[in-house]
This record gives structure tokens, sequence and C-alpha cells, in this order.
């Protein structure tokens, strides 16, 4: 453990220096990158991932440290959500540890474009942790994230990986048991719209085409939420995304087009692109209200209710708050902490 934590720590120590170089070479090429994300007539995909200004024009997350020490860790980072999350972080100039089960990173066939990142994604960058990690194994967990400031879970079911109950059930509870050993101040499950609703066409659905899964990712929310209960050091965000619309859009949209829900109730597309980034906005966040909850994310342009029972939630003076914003700060302000889901609707 302390051999590992060295390593990711001078590299983080590394990876800071060259960040900052980086930064003032930018600033004194061209002093208009520094103010790339206030210019409204630039476009806002550029804005946020283009340019000259890729690491000046990113997003900060809500209340996060601009100096990157302790890094991310990306538990199913071989995945196509995690590789994005991990791509995501590497764009931040933020110090990420990639994980994976065979200890090999970049995955061949994911578009790390896709959030913007086209830098250097080997075990070269001072930036980048690779290891090997098993959801399965508590001990490879609680070695791997040690000495990290996050974790984000994006780890699911596969054939070579395991089945939904060891990755999407005990897998998911494991490494927050780990967090909290570890004294990780946040941890993010990326899990699915759906899973508090197994009446639903989408629960049916998903349920039977990877079997149990959505009864396991279920069981992994509720573990999560009653590990995290009465403890003060480490928070969890469970965030559902609703259908994963690739990969003709699988682009970062930004905080303008999504919306974000509590209650389990609506639900639409969303690229992974986008849960990738808002997966990482929540994980570097300090807010106090996204602390231990759950919240939907899907793109605000077609909304649909999670079962027809729920049509009423989707008319004007609902009793649902439905959160816009034009940052992720302005996106995220509405979420309440300590909740799970409407359960009288």
């Amino acid at each position: 453990i302390d051999g590992t934590l060295s390593k990711m720590m001078m590299k983080s120590a590394l990876a800071y220096c060259s960040y900052v170089a980086a930064v003032l070479l930018a600033a004194s090429k061209n002093t208009a990158a520094l103010s790339i994300s206030n210019d409204r007539s630039i476009n806002r995909r550029d804005a946020l991932i283009g340019g000259a200004a890729t690491i000046l024009g990113a997003p900060l997350a809500c209340g996060a440290a601009s100096t990157p020490s302790k890094p991310v860790a990306v538990l199913g980072a071989s995945g196509k959500s995690g590789a994005l999350c991990v791509a995501s972080l590497l764009r931040r100039g933020l110090p990420v540890v990639a994980l994976t089960r065979s200890g090999e990173w970049p995955p061949k066939k994911i578009d790390l474009n896709a959030v913007g990142f086209d830098g250097d994604a080997t075990s070269s960058n001072p930036l980048l942790t690779i290891q090997a990690c098993d959801v399965k194994n508590a001990e490879s967990l609680s070695t791997n994230l040690s000495g990290c400031r996050a974790v984000v879970y994006a780890a699911s079911a596969s054939k070579k990986g395991g089945n939904s109950k060891e990755v999407d059930g005990d897998g998911v509870i494991a490494a927050g048991n780990a967090c909290l050993q570890q004294n990780v101040g946040r941890y993010v499950v990326i899990s699915s719209g759906s899973t508090t609703r197994p009446n639903s066409l989408g629960f049916k659905f998903t349920e039977m085409a990877v079997a149990g899964i959505m009864t396991q990712k279920r069981r992994g929310e509720v573990g999560v939420r009653d590990a995290f209960s009465n403890q003060s050091g480490s928070s969890y965000t469970i965030l559902r995304p609703g259908g994963l619309d690739e990969p003709k859009q699988n682009i970062i949209q930004g905080p303008s087009a999504l919306e974000i829900t509590q209650g389990d109730v609506l639900a639409g597309f969303v690229s992974r692109a986008d849960v990738a980034e808002v997966a990482v906005e929540l994980a570097l966040s300090s807010a106090p209200n996204v602390k231990n909850t759950a919240c939907e994310l899907y793109y605000r342009n077609k909304v649909v209710p999670v079962d027809k029972g729920f049509k009423k939630y989707l008319q004007d003076g609902a009793d649902l708050d439905r959160l816009y914003g034009e940052s992720y700060d302005e996106l995220f302000q509405g979420i309440k902490p300590n909740y799970d889901y409407l359960i009288d609707a």
C-alpha cells in the first residue's frame, strides 16, 4: 500500500509541475485563452473541450480545489463510460488512477476524443497511473483506493469481468466499504435509471438483457446508502443516467442540454460522454447538497415518464424539481442531499 501511494503522490507532484508550466505557456502565447469559458460567442462545445485552452477552458467542479493533489480513481476504466471518465479527468489536468481488471489502459476501441482528450493516454503521462484491480477482491480494492481523493465506480457485468451480482451488486458495495476504510472523500456510482421501478418497462427490459442486473444495481445502491449512513468524512452520490444514446450523439452537449431530477420517475437519453462529465464533476464536488444522495440524468429535449403512471410529473406545477443550468454549479445546486427516490409516486 505504501509503495502504491508513494508512486501515485510522486506522479501527482510531477503532474502538477507540468500542469503549471502548460498554463503559463498558454497564457503567454494567448491571454485570450484565459477568458474562453466566459465568451458567450464561442461555441459551447469548444468552450468546454476545444482549442488551445483545453486545460484552461475545462469546466471546474463545484467547490473543487484548483490545485491537483491526491488522484481520482476510476473503477471499470476499460469500459465505455469508465474510459471516458479517465479521459475527462486527464483533460482537466488532474491526476487519475485507471483501474482495470487486466491492468491495461487505454481500451483500443473507445474514442477518448468524445470528451475532448487527445493527449498521452499511456503510463508515460505523469497524470496517469494504471493499475490492475478486481472489484471482486476486497484486498485489491483497499490497496488501490488508498490515497485517493475520490472514486468513480463505472464497472458493470461482463463476460470476463463477472456477473451482475459480483460486479453491480457486491462490487459496488465492496468499493464503497473500501472508500470508507481508506478515508476517500467522495464515491460516485454510475448506476441506471429505473432501478427503483421494477414494474417499469425499462427495468424489465434491462433485467432480461443482462440477467438480474437491475436487481443487483439496486442492491448495490442500497448497500452503499446503508454503509455511508452516519459517516461524516466520506460521502457518495448515485448517478442514474437514462438510455445511453450512442454512437450518433456520443459527444459532450454540456450542462445546458441536461436535466436532473430526483425521484426515479422521469427519464430520457444521454450520451456516455455527458455521463462521464457529470460523474467527474460530482466526484470533484465538495458541495454539501450532493452528498449521500441519488439523482437521474438525461437530456432535457425529450423527457418521458419511467412508467405510464408517472405522466403527471411532466406537467407544469408537478411536485417534482426538474433541475437545469448553464453550468455544472447551477445544474447541481438544486440537488437534495440524503435522497433516494420518490416513494409515494
